[in-house]
């Protein structure tokens, strides 16, 4: 099967952490139905989505707690973002790099534990394989 990335990821709603667990859930099932050359492709189409969403604009925007604190987002916290931004799709992708001030709906605490779309491919490639992916 031919992996279309944004097949693959699809369009999800990512308001909490429960739907950002929900949409890395199907994101992962959709990984086990690809060969071994798609899920490389796919984690190399994931970096190149990643990088295309690291932007000074982006990273500059300010993450608010829930008791009123204002921070800054440290380098782990925007890639977190921006996988997060990413489950949301395509469509909600081309809208934060039309205007960055979207991109604060994806800086949220909550929305973290959008971390582990970084490692999907890689475990079901070595799930397989017993090999690491390079």
């Amino acid at each position: 099967m031919v992996a279309d990335f944004w097949s693959v990821i699809g369009s999800n709603a990512v308001t909490g952490r429960a739907d950002v667990e929900a949409a890395v859930g199907q994101v992962e099932r959709r990984l086990r139905t690809l060969d071994l050359p798609d899920l490389i492709s796919f984690q190399e189409q994931l970096d190149q989505n990643l990088d295309a969403l690291d932007l000074s604009s982006l990273a500059s925007i300010q993450v608010e707690l829930a008791e009123g604190l204002v921070l800054e987002q440290t380098a782990d916290h925007f890639l977190y973002a921006r996988c997060a931004c990413l489950l949301a799709g395509r469509e909600e992708v081309r809208v934060v790099l039309d205007d960055s001030e979207r991109f604060s709906d994806f800086v949220a605490p909550r929305l973290q534990a959008a971390e582990t779309l970084l490692y999907l491919a890689r475990i079901e490639y070595q799930r397989r394989t017993g090999q690491p992916m390079r």
